[in-house]
């Protein structure tokens, strides 16, 4: 089988097993790569027998997870003497890696190749938004109202009455002219205006629950093997996928 070389250089993205990303390579010495994770983060050295392998867009991938990684957990984590001492990986170019792009490190003779496969779930998220609003006025109105009050007056009556003639008279009151008042009095009715509370009007307002059904489409990834592009395969693999 032929075979080339892939050179670790710095600057190659670093990524786990779970197809997160660990940083970028900053440095390669004996046996261990140096990986910068950021300004704010420490740089992480991992051996060289940790390293899967390396796809067509020069991401280096590794046999553990990224969580792993960062923790140094490289118990059982690949097979060692995958790179030579010129610090370069080994790339298998099988039928396999034509149909993925990855290149697959060999483990006990087993060559496995990692891909994710994603989908889309639905979440409901309910947010206030206005409905509408209810205006309520209150107007003056003017009317015409008529109410009947009793009121007292005083009248004049006049009576002449006889008198005795023989009752005598002093004769210095008698033949004068003159003129008596006699003063009269009434009600007179003024309208005052007074308020008072006639009565209340209550809004309120209740909140009735319904059900409203919504929908949207959502991807999901599917996986397909061309069978004619692999060589070996058996009914129980076939199984499998």
């Amino acid at each position: 089988m032929d075979s080339n070389h892939v050179e670790l250089v710095p600057g190659m993205d670093v990524y786990g097993s779970d197809n997160e990303k660990l940083g970028s390579i900053d440095d390669v010495q004996d046996g261990f790569i140096t990986v910068k994770q950021g300004f704010f983060s420490s740089d992480v050295s991992i051996p060289l027998d940790a390293i899967e392998g390396v796809d067509r867009e020069d991401r280096v991938f590794l046999y553990a997870s990224k969580d792993a990684a960062l923790r140094e957990e490289w118990t059982n984590v690949g097979a060692a003497g995958m790179v030579d001492d010129n610090v370069t990986l080994e790339q298998t170019t099988t039928t396999q890696q034509a149909a993925t792009g990855f290149t697959d490190a060999a483990v006990s003779g087993t060559d496995a190749t990692r891909v994710p496969v994603y989908e889309e779930d639905l979440t409901a998220v309910k947010r206030q938004v206005s409905r509408g609003a209810v205006r309520i006025e209150k107007n003056v109105v003017t009317e015409d109202r008529t109410i009947s009050v009793p009121v007292t007056e005083e009248q004049v009556r006049v009576t002449r009455v006889d008198v005795d003639a023989s009752t005598p008279v002093n004769a210095a009151d008698a033949f004068q002219e003159g003129v008596i008042e006699v003063q009269l009095t009434g009600e007179e009715v003024e309208l005052q205006k007074t308020a008072h509370l006639a009565g209340e009007v209550v809004v309120e307002k209740d909140a009735v629950q319904r059900n409203e059904t919504v929908g949207g489409t959502v991807r999901r990834e599917e996986v397909h093997v061309d069978e004619d592009t692999v060589q070996g395969i058996t009914d129980s693999d076939r199984s499998r996928i």
